[in-house]
């Protein structure tokens, strides 16, 4: 059996807003990547890939083709208002239903992102850098929403027992808050980058959050994890905006 398996989220988004999560749980993949990796940029084979893709989009019957990003660990995001290849961007965002919205993870926190009133739907990938670099922020400027009505689910991430990172990255992020950092020793600290986005969010008028709150690193029977293989693939947390109202 190959077919990717797929998870609903559970949110309170409104009820025209679809939203789900891959898993590595079968698929056409191979060896370190088995089963579903989600990536070309890995060293996957491309066959393989390609074929996850399309079961994923068969098994949940998109509307259109989704909008998989190349994601650099920067702060471009792409307004999409119809389907588009080839997006260099760490978000993506868009108003109109039938279009496919689409972030790849491993370790950092996929974020899907909704109202109330579902006049959008959006994903951010927000590791370090890009928490670091103010990814967040900056896509709750562009959507142009109030932050109230904004509800915000943080994918499968790291956790921090298994997230350490060096002084010079600690130096970097500390003004995040305090109480998202564990001290190793001189050299090193752990993080909770979930608990890191969710102190940006809600800073910024964010308070609707939802949390998926498997490890990546521990479970390596659902997930990839960049820490924990290095040379990894990534799963898709995917979300769209029905074409009909229900």
């Amino acid at each position: 059996m190959n077919k990717v398996e797929v998870k609903k989220i559970v949110w309170n988004a409104p009820t025209n807003v679809h939203a789900y999560i891959t898993t590595r749980i079968d698929g056409f993949s191979k060896g370190k990547y088995k089963h579903a990796n989600m990536s070309y940029d890995v060293g996957d084979s491309y066959i393989a890939v390609k074929k996850n893709r399309k079961d994923v989009t068969q098994t949940l019957n998109l509307p259109s083709e989704p909008n998989w990003m190349k994601q650099i660990h920067g702060t471009k995001i792409e307004h999409l208002t119809n389907p588009k290849i080839d997006i260099v961007a760490d978000s993506s965002y868009t108003k109109t239903p039938g279009i496919v919205c689409v972030v790849l993870s491993a370790d950092c926190v996929p974020i899907l992102l909704t109202d109330d009133d579902a006049s959008f739907v959006g994903v951010i990938h927000a590791g370090w850098r890009g928490l670091q670099k103010g990814i967040i922020q900056k896509f709750i400027k562009t959507i142009k929403v109030s932050p109230k009505k904004i509800i915000a689910h943080l994918g499968p991430t790291i956790s921090q027992n298994n997230y350490k990172i060096r002084s010079d990255v600690y130096t970097k992020l500390k003004d995040i808050s305090p109480d998202i950092f564990k001290k190793i020793d001189d050299t090193y600290w752990s993080m909770n980058l979930n608990l890191a986005a969710e102190k940006i969010l809600k800073k910024s008028g964010v308070s609707k959050i939802f949390f998926e709150k498997m490890c990546t690193f521990d479970n390596s029977n659902l997930f990839y994890s960049y820490r924990r293989s290095n040379n990894t693939g990534r799963i898709a947390s995917i979300i769209w905006l029905d074409k009909n109202v229900e």
